[in-house]
C-alpha cells in the first residue's frame, strides 16, 4: 500500500497505515481525508487517533525491549552461575507482574549459589589450611585396579620441600620414587607401616605411614600420612645405649655389693670372734679378781701363825722373821688395794662393755 499518495476512505484503511508505519520505520505521511468529511473537527479526531494508535504501538515496542532486556540478563546469570565463573548481579523484580516474579525466583537460586559457592571456598580453605598446616608428609595417589598407586594427584609443602622437589615436578613422579611403603595398598587397615621417603638427594628418610582410602573426584585414591621417625630413632638408639650401660653398670655395681658383702660377713665374724673373746677376758678378770681375795686371805692366816711363833722365840733370827713378816704384809696390803682397783676396773667394764 502506497501511504504517500493512497487517498483513506475508511477507518480499515487508516489503521492499515498505521502498522506499515510501525512495521517500516518512521514515514512521513500525507493523508487525503475522504470526502465528506471537513473542517477542523474532522482533522483534529483523525489526529488524535493517530496518536493514540502511535503511542500505543510505542508502548509496545518500549514493553517488548524491557522484557527481552530482562530475560537477557536471566539468560547472562544463568549462563554465568552455569559455567561457574561467580554469581551475577541480581536482577530486578519491583513489580507483581509474573516476570517480576520470575526474576525474583531467580534472584532466590541466585542466594542459595551464593551461600553455597561461599560455604565451598570456606571449605576449600580449610582443607588447604589442614593439608598445608601439618607436621606430617601428605601424599594423595590415584590407585589402579589393583589398589596399587600409580600417580600423585597432590602433596603438601612439607613433602615437597623435604623431597626437593617443587609442586609440579612432584606430580610427574611416580609413587614409588619418593616414597616405599612396607604394606599391602590393597588393605585399608589404617595401622602403622614402616616406610622409607626417597628425597631427590641425601640418605633415605625412615618414616612412619598410614594409608586412607578415599575418592577424589570420582577417582580412586589414596591418602598416604607419613612422619618422620629419624628424632624419634635416634632417641631409641641412645635409649637403647643407655640401657645396655646402665645394665652394665649394674652388673658392675652387683659385683662390689657382692664383694662388700662377703667383707661385711667377714668383718661380722671377726667382730663375732672378738666379742667372744673379750668376754671370756673379762669372765678371766673376775675369775683372777676372786682368786686374789681369796689368795690374799690364805697367806694371811699362815703369816699369823708365823708370826706368833717369831714372837715366841727370843734371838736374832726372830727379828729377822718379823721382818720379813712385815714386807709380806705390806705386799698383801698392796694386793688389797689393787683388788680395790681391780673391782673398780671390773664395775667399769661390766657398766660400759
Amino acid at each position: 500500500m502506497d501511504l504517500c499518495n493512497h487517498t483513506l476512505t475508511s477507518p480499515l484503511d487508516l489503521l492499515a497505515g498505521i502498522c506499515m508505519l510501525h512495521s517500516r520505520g518512521p514515514v512521513v505521511l500525507a493523508v487525503a481525508l475522504p470526502e465528506g468529511v471537513a473542517g477542523p473537527l474532522a482533522v483534529l479526531l483523525v489526529e488524535l487517533f493517530i496518536a493514540g494508535v502511535a503511542l500505543g504501538l510505542l508502548g509496545i515496542w518500549l514493553k517488548e525491549r524491557d522484557v527481552a532486556a530482562r530475560i537477557a540478563g536471566m539468560s547472562t546469570g544463568i549462563r554465568a552461575a552455569r559455567t561457574g565463573s561467580g554469581v551475577p548481579a541480581r536482577l530486578p523484580a519491583t513489580g507483581t507482574d509474573p516476570i517480576s516474579q520470575f526474576a525474583g525466583e531467580i534472584n532466590q537460586v541466585f542466594d542459595e549459589l551464593e551461600r553455597s559457592r561461599q560455604g565451598l571456598m570456606e571449605s576449600r580453605d580449610r582443607y588447604h589450611h589442614l593439608f598445608e598446616s601439618g607436621n606430617d608428609f601428605l601424599l594423595v595417589c590415584a590407585v589402579g585396579r589393583e589398589g596399587t598407586p600409580y600417580r600423585i594427584l597432590d602433596a603438601n609443602a612439607l613433602a615437597c620441600r623435604s623431597l626437593g622437589y617443587t609442586r609440579e615436578e612432584l606430580l610427574t613422579v611416580a609413587p614409588q620414587a619418593v616414597i616405599l611403603i612396607r604394606s599391602d595398598f590393597a588393605r585399608d587397615d589404617r595401622r602403622l607401616h614402616s616406610a622409607d621417603l626417597i628425597p631427590r638427594q641425601g640418605e633415605r628418610i625412615p618414616a612412619e605411614a598410614t594409608i586412607h582410602r578415599i575418592s577424589l573426584e570420582g577417582t580412586p585414591a589414596v591418602l598416604i600420612i607419613a612422619r618422620d621417625v629419624t628424632e624419634r630413632r635416634r632417641a631409641e638408639k641412645e635409649l637403647m645405649n643407655y640401657r645396655y650401660h646402665l645394665e652394665e653398670l649394674v652388673t658392675q655395681r652387683t659385683g662390689e655389693l657382692r664383694i662388700a658383702n662377703e667383707n661385711l660377713k667377714w668383718q661380722i665374724r671377726e667382730r663375732e670372734r672378738i666379742e667372744q673373746e673379750r668376754m671370756e677376758a673379762y669372765r678371766q678378770i673376775e675369775r683372777n679378781i676372786e682368786q686374789f681375795a681369796v689368795l690374799t686371805d690364805h697367806i694371811r692366816n699362815p703369816l699369823q701363825v708365823i708370826q706368833g711363833m717369831a714372837d715366841l722365840i727370843e734371838d736374832e733370827r726372830a727379828e729377822k722373821i718379823k721382818e720379813q713378816i712385815g714386807q709380806i704384809k705390806e705386799i698383801l696390803r698392796q694386793l688389797d688395794d689393787g683388788w680395790v682397783e681391780s673391782e673398780k676396773v671390773r664395775e667399769y667394764l661390766e657398766r660400759y662393755r
